[in-house]
């Protein structure tokens, strides 16, 4: 993306941080993606955040002599109105935290009707506990990062105008999420077995969405390339039909205001029965990001759910640096696609329950829905019949499919 801007970050290392130079890394990525140049970075170990200033005013004024001239201050955390106007006043520059970052990237990538309210219902609860003394209205969030409205006396309306555009935003998400659960229900009442891809930002879940479905979904190298929920048919190597969804990347810090805004659609990927966790095995902070999902996925009640990880980009770097409890592999996108969907029938079946069923020789059409709605591990020909042998999920598939219809005859 070209640099239209240029911006330094300031960052507090406290107790509370696991790791503020992978933060620090990523947050810069982040800014470069919407335009940014990152001429530096500037991290205050302490104690505490300070509460007036975040990094202090003495460090402050430190960083202020070293640039003549900036266009943003970038905040690793998301910050009071209070440190905002402290910060801009010692460095005389526009000032953005961590979150507004996001938000705008989020603004940017959104493409369906549900995802741009999401993201916009997002801006709106960031903007509201900020409104006092900021004079910030409506117009921040279409002309610019951090752009600043035209003063106070408009105030009131705006709060008012935001309340009421939240209310409107809520009730159009909770018709969506109302055709969403009902499609759950229609899933539920068909059995239909679920996976759910989850993962860091820009970990190549798309990429491998693309290669396990042959769909052709947006796969670029950029943080948060997917924002929509995609869902496809996936069909396992014995046959097996389940459908796979692509879903939002994880990321660091990731605001508060998000998690609630797209919490219908991360609960799509808690309603999962599987989970694939794809990992980018070439990032320098890979333990980092491994922590950061699985902190993600104990929030969102989805640790009990079998995951399978995924170590993708092999074919940049082979090393093994992390070798988690869970089942796992290493992939990369040149590898063939029946290996990798072998590798997760596999792992299917150690959750799937053995089953051994006989079936008329005459009987194709029901060998054929084994095919499809179980995993078929062997088939052994009799002269009148045929002995099938493998792993179905919860509810006895195979049993139901094999007495169906049998008055008939």
């Amino acid at each position: 993306m070209n640099m239209t801007h240029t911006g330094i970050i300031l960052a507090t290392n406290t107790v509370q941080n696991k790791d503020v130079e992978s933060e620090v890394r990523e947050l810069k990525e982040l800014s470069e993606s919407i335009g940014i140049e990152i001429i530096g970075t500037h991290i205050q170990n302490r104690t505490s955040i300070d509460r007036k200033s975040y990094v202090g005013s003495g460090f402050l004024e430190e960083v202020k002599m070293q640039y003549e001239d900036i266009d943003y201050a970038i905040v690793n955390d998301e910050i009071l109105a209070s440190q905002n106007r402290t910060i801009e006043n010692i460095l005389d520059t526009s000032v953005i935290d961590r979150t507004q970052v996001i938000l705008d990237i989020f603004s940017l990538r959104a493409q369906s009707k549900a995802g741009k309210l999401q993201v916009e219902l997002a801006q709106l609860e960031y903007l509201v506990p900020r409104l006092k003394g900021q004079g910030i209205n409506l117009s921040r969030l279409g002309a610019g990062i951090g752009t600043r409205g035209p003063g106070e006396t408009k105030l009131e309306t705006d709060r008012r105008h935001i309340n009421t555009r939240i209310r409107d935003i809520k009730r159009q998400l909770a018709v969506i999420e109302e055709h969403r659960l009902r499609y759950r229900d229609k899933r539920r009442s068909n059995q239909v077995t679920k996976v759910s891809l989850i993962g860091y930002t820009n970990a190549g879940k798309s990429t491998l969405f693309n290669k396990l479905t042959n769909a052709e979904t947006l796969q670029e190298d950029k943080l948060f390339a997917t924002l929509d929920p995609l869902t496809r048919e996936m069909v396992l190597p014995s046959g097996f039909q389940c459908i796979i969804s692509d879903t939002v990347g994880f990321i660091q810090k990731l605001p508060t205001t998000l998690i609630e805004s797209f919490k219908s659609t991360l609960e799509e990927a808690a309603d999962s029965d599987f989970i694939i966790h794809v990992i980018d095995n070439n990032v320098p902070d890979l333990v980092s990001q491994y922590d950061t999902v699985l902190d993600l996925i104990d929030s969102l009640n989805m640790k009990d759910i079998p995951q399978l990880i995924l170590f993708n980009k092999t074919d940049l770097n082979d090393e093994k640096r992390l070798l988690p409890a869970n089942p796992h592999q290493f992939v990369n996108m040149n590898m063939p696609a029946q290996d990798i969907l072998m590798d997760v029938e596999n792992f299917m079946t150690k959750y799937f329950d053995a089953y051994d069923a006989e079936i008329p020789l005459a009987r194709q059409d029901k060998i054929y829905r084994l095919k499809r709605q179980t995993i078929v591990k062997e088939l052994k020909l009799y002269e009148e019949k045929v002995k099938v042998s493998g792993f179905e999920p919860e509810g006895n598939f195979a049993e139901r499919i094999v007495e169906k219809d049998d008055e008939r005859e």
